[in-house]
C-alpha cells in the first residue's frame, strides 16, 4: 500500500500542476520533475534549449549541462520522463542507443538530425568533454516514471546493467550513473523539499575546559560522535526554535506535556535549586543526530555548531526543561549530558531511535510511529478528511489539535480489525496484536487510509455512546454492559448494517465520515439496529448480561456474530 499511497500523492500534485501550468499530462510531468529534481522555484521555467523532446531525440527528453568553472568539471544530465506506471525494458535499450548516439556517432551523422535542439546539445556536450577531459565529466542518465523503482523488471535491470558495464565500469567518465526514478524516489525528493523548512541548524553552547577533559570525541564506521555537557537554559533555547517542536520530528513520540508523572518530576527537579545541582547525575541525558557538527573550542564561548539536528532521545526531558524556562522557573544549575551522533544514514538513525533507553516507557506503538507507512497514512487522512492521525503519543496535544479531530493510531488499528477483518474479539482483548507482524501489515500496509479513518470514526461513535450508557443506565439494565463492553462488536455490526440494510454508499468514505461525525439520525438508527442485533446474539447464546466483559473477550463472541449475520442475510 506504501507504493499506491505515494503514487496517489504524486498524482494529486501532478494534476494540480498540470491544471495550473495548462500543460498536457506528459509535458506537465516533465516540467514538474525538472523543477523538483533541480530544486527550482515554481516561477522558474526549464531553459528552452534543454528540452530536446521531439523527432530523433533517442529517448532523451531533457538534456542539461552543468559547468563548474572553479573545479573545471561538468555534469551532463540525460533524462527520459514517462507518465506510465512501469519501467519498460525496451525504453532502457533505446536510451542505451541514445547514449551511443550522443557520445559515439560521428559529427556528420549527428548534423543530419532534424531535431536541432538535440544536435546543439550533443555538440555542446562534446565541446565540454574536449575542454575539461572525459574523466572530469559526470553523466547521469535518469529514467523517470510513476512506476515502482523498488521492484524493477528483470529485463529492464539487465539492460541497465549493460549500460553500466560499458559507461561506468569501463571508466569512460569520471562518474556515470543510470538511475530508475519512480514513485519512491520522487516521494523522497518531495519530502526533502517539503521538510527543508523544518531543518534545524543551531550553535549550541557547551561546557568546555581546556585544562581538563570535558568532552569526548569518537568515530567508528563512518559515524562521528561527541559526548559533552550542556546547560538546561541553552537546551531550552534550542527547543524554542521555530517551527516549534520541529527538533523532535525524528523522535518516536511527540511532546507528552506535563501530564505524566515522569515529566512532572523532571520539571520539578529542574526548578528546585537543591535538586537541580544533581540533574546531570539523575537524568539520562539527551541524544541528538545531525548531518554535521563542529566544535568551537573558544574558552570564552565554547559551542558545537550543529547542522540539521534532531533530538531522538530526550524529547520529554527537553520539553519539560523548556516549559520551566518559559515559566521563568528554570534553575541556572541545571546541566545535562549530551550525546551527538553525526550521520546521514537513515537506517543508522532509525536503529539508534529504537535502541536508545528512555525514561518514559516505550510501547510497541511508539517504535512504529516513524514507519514510512504511518507518515503516509497521516498525510493522506489530513489531506482528505482534515483529521489528525496521531502516530505518536502527545503529538496532537503538542500541535494543539482538538481531541474531536484526532484519530488515534492504535484505536484505528483495533477498529480496522473489527470492521474490515471481522475480528472484534482481538480488538477488544488483544490490542497488542495490532503491532504483531501478521496483523500490522494487514491493517496499515494493505488497508487503505480511508478504511482506517472510517473504522475509527465508527468506533469512536460507538465508544461515546457506550461511555454515556455506562454513566446513565441502571446497573441491572442489560444494555449497559453491551454498550460499554461490546463497543468493537457493535462497530463491526454497524458496518454490516450500513452495507446490507441501508442505501448509504459505504464506498464513499468521505461522505460516510461526515455523516458519522455529524451524528445524523440515520447513523443513530444504524447504531440502534447494531445494538439490537448484538442483544439478540447474547440472548440466543445464553450469555449472562452481567458478565459480558468476559464474553466479548472470547473468540466465541465474534463467531456467534458471524453465524447470526449469515442467518439474517438468508432470512432476507
Amino acid at each position: 500500500m506504501s507504493l499506491e499511497l505515494k503514487r496517489s500523492f504524486l498524482e494529486d500534485e501532478l494534476d494540480l500542476f498540470s491544471e495550473e501550468a495548462d500543460l498536457t499530462d506528459d509535458l506537465a510531468f516533465m516540467h514538474w520533475f525538472y523543477r523538483r529534481h533541480f530544486d527550482l522555484d515554481d516561477e522558474d521555467e526549464i531553459p528552452p534549449d534543454e528540452i530536446v523532446d521531439g523527432s530523433g531525440e533517442r529517448q532523451i527528453d531533457l538534456f542539461r549541462i552543468d559547468i563548474d568553472d572553479i573545479e573545471q568539471r561538468s555534469h551532463i544530465w540525460l533524462i527520459q520522463t514517462k507518465t506510465s506506471k512501469s519501467f519498460g525494458a525496451n525504453t532502457v535499450s533505446l536510451m542505451k542507443a541514445g547514449l551511443d548516439f550522443i557520445f559515439k556517432t560521428k559529427r556528420k551523422k549527428v548534423l543530419e538530425l532534424k531535431n536541432q535542439k538535440f544536435v546543439q546539445k550533443i555538440l555542446e556536450a562534446r565541446d565540454v568533454i574536449k575542454q575539461y577531459g572525459n574523466t572530469n565529466i559526470s553523466v547521469s542518465c535518469l529514467y523517470v516514471t510513476l512506476g515502482d523503482d523498488q521492484n524493477l523488471p528483470e529485463e529492464a535491470l539487465e539492460n541497465a546493467s549493460n549500460i553500466m558495464d560499458e559507461y561506468e565500469s569501463g571508466g569512460v567518465f569520471g562518474d556515470f550513473e543510470f538511475k530508475f526514478c519512480g514513485v519512491h524516489e520522487l516521494d523522497r525528493i518531495l519530502n526533502i523539499r517539503r521538510n527543508r523548512a523544518r531543518k534545524i541548524n543551531f550553535d549550541l553552547p557547551i561546557a568546555y575546559d581546556a585544562n581538563r577533559p570535558s568532552i569526548i570525541e569518537f568515530e567508528s564506521a563512518g559515524v562521528g560522535s561527541l559526548l559533552c555537557t550542556v546547560r538546561g537554559e541553552d537546551l531550552a533555547k534550542l527547543a524554542l526554535v521555530e517551527p516549534r517542536d520541529a527538533v523532535f520530528d525524528a523522535n518516536v513520540r511527540g511532546n507528552l506535556g506535563l501530564g505524566g508523572r515522569v515529566n512532572k518530576n523532571i520539571y520539578a527537579s529542574s526548578i528546585e535549586n537543591e535538586q537541580a545541582k544533581y540533574f546531570w547525575f539523575m537524568n539520562n541525558g539527551i541524544t541528538m543526530v545531525c548531518d554535521a557538527f563542529s566544535i568551537v573550542r573558544d574558552p570564552d564561548s565554547p559551542m558545537v555548531k550543529l547542522t540539521n539536528l534532531q533530538i531522538i532521545n530526550g524529547c520529554q526531558t527537553t520539553s519539560s526543561i523548556r516549559a520551566a524556562y518559559e515559566a521563568g522557573e528554570l534553575s541556572e544549575d541545571v546541566k545535562l549530558q549530551l550525546k551527538i551522533y553525526q550521520s546521514k544514514d537513515r537506517s543508522f538513525v532509525d536503529n539508534v531511535v529504537v535502541a536508545t533507553n528512555n525514561q518514559n516507557a516505550i510501547g510497541t506503538r511508539d517504535l512504529h510511529a516513524n514507519d514510512e507507512i504511518q507518515l503516509l497514512i497521516q498525510r493522506r487522512i489530513e489531506e482528505d478528511y482534515d483529521l489528525f492521525y496521531e502516530r505518536k503519543r502527545g503529538e496532537a496535544k503538542s500541535a494543539n489539535v482538538p481531541k474531536s479531530k484526532v484519530i488515534n493510531m492504535e484505536k484505528a488499528g483495533q477498529a480496522y480489525l473489527a470492521v474490515f477483518k471481522r475480528q472484534p474479539t482481538i480488538s477488544r482483548a488483544q490490542k497488542y496484536k495490532v503491532y504483531a507482524p501478521e496483523y500490522y501489515s494487514e491493517i496499515f500496509e494493505k488497508g487503505r487510509p480511508s478504511q482506517i479513518a472510517v473504522s475509527h470514526e465508527l468506533y469512536k461513535y460507538s465508544e461515546t455512546l457506550g461511555r454515556k450508557a455506562y454513566r446513565e443506565l441502571e446497573d441491572d439494565d442489560p444494555l449497559r454492559n453491551i454498550l460499554n463492553y461490546g463497543v468493537f462488536h457493535i462497530t463491526r455490526i454497524m458496518w454490516w448494517v450500513l452495507e446490507k440494510e441501508t442505501d448509504i454508499d459505504t464506498a464513499d468514505h468521505a461522505s460516510l465520515i461526515t455523516k458519522i461525525r455529524s451524528g445524523t439520525k440515520r447513523i443513530e438508527k444504524v447504531h440502534e439496529r447494531a445494538t439490537d442485533i448484538l442483544f439478540d446474539i447474547v440472548d440466543e447464546n445464553n450469555e449472562s448480561f452481567v458478565n459480558l466483559n468476559n464474553y466479548f473477550k472470547k473468540t466465541a463472541s465474534q463467531q456467534d456474530i458471524n453465524k447470526h449475520l449469515v442467518k439474517l442475510e438468508k432470512d432476507d
